[in-house]
């Protein structure tokens, strides 16, 4: 590890935020009312150091000036996992970007949910650790692995294949309907058999977490992906699963995937 990734914490300055475009700003729907929730809106600085706020006024109603002071910064034990002692990982080069790559950083919708739980950093450990597993047997349907990025001792992302469009969107696209259907899902069931080879259950497979690439799929998302019988932090996606679960299990897949071939027949 390079020594930029031993930055001493206590020297970090307020960020500088000069646009909108330095922020990530999320509306929460609430689907009952057809109204918003809540806003949740964070920075991300050029090194990996998080200043975070939510508020619950209409998102047209916060000026600038309000985003920005309210940014308070997240400690990096609250998101970021430590690099594990005992595990070789596969540190991501620095060329990739956010528009040569996917830089998967840690979900923040629920951070003040679940701020002073492990719940955040635990996530982001644990997907890492599988793509590090899955990468080292590599599959042509499966999101391609760059490594992660460690700063402060910290993983603080993960660095994958960036791809364009999940089923969900290439729905609405013109392609479609000359798909090859039959194609696309026996190379999805190659994908999941060969997670279950190596004794995985992804636990949620569902149209948004299966990109299209050449009229083929590459599924994606290994946050609730677990080895049998693991305990899960996350359900699967409403409408993809046939009951609740709490562990990870080969039939959550197979299930799933019975359910996307009659998504695809509905549709033809």
């Amino acid at each position: 590890m390079s020594p930029s990734n031993l930055t001493d914490p206590t020297d970090r300055k307020p960020p500088t935020i000069t646009s909108y475009q330095d922020l990530s700003i999320i509306e929460s729907w609430d689907s009952k009312t057809n109204t918003p929730k809540y806003v949740t809106f964070y920075h991300v600085t050029s090194d990996e150091v998080v200043y975070f706020s939510q508020s619950f006024k209409n998102k047209r109603e916060i000026t600038f000036a309000e985003f920005t002071s309210a940014l308070k910064l997240i400690e990096d034990e609250e998101i970021y996992p430590e690099v594990p002692k005992d595990i070789e990982l596969t540190i991501a080069a620095d060329h990739w970007d956010d528009i040569s790559a996917w830089i998967k950083k840690p979900g923040l919708i629920a951070y003040e949910e679940l701020k002073g739980t492990d719940y955040v950093p635990k996530e982001v450990l644990n997907e890492t650790l599988i793509m590090e597993q899955v990468s080292k047997a590599h599959h042509p349907n499966i999101v391609g692995y760059h490594g992660c990025r460690v700063r402060r001792g910290r993983i603080t992302s993960i660095v994958l294949e960036r791809l364009d469009q999940n089923l969900t969107q290439y729905e609405s696209t013109p392609d479609f309907q000359q798909l090859d259907k039959a194609r696309f899902l026996a190379a999805l069931e190659s994908a999941v058999d060969h997670l279950h080879s190596l004794g995985l259950a992804h636990n949620d497979i569902n149209p948004g977490n299966i990109m299209v690439k050449d009229g083929l799929p590459v599924l994606i998302d290994f946050g609730s992906c677990q080895p049998y019988e693991a305990r899960l932090q996350s359900l699967g996606t409403s409408g993809w699963y046939e009951d609740e679960f709490f562990t990870s299990e080969k039939k959550h897949d197979t299930y799933a995937v019975g359910k996307l071939r009659e998504w695809f027949e509905e549709r033809s």
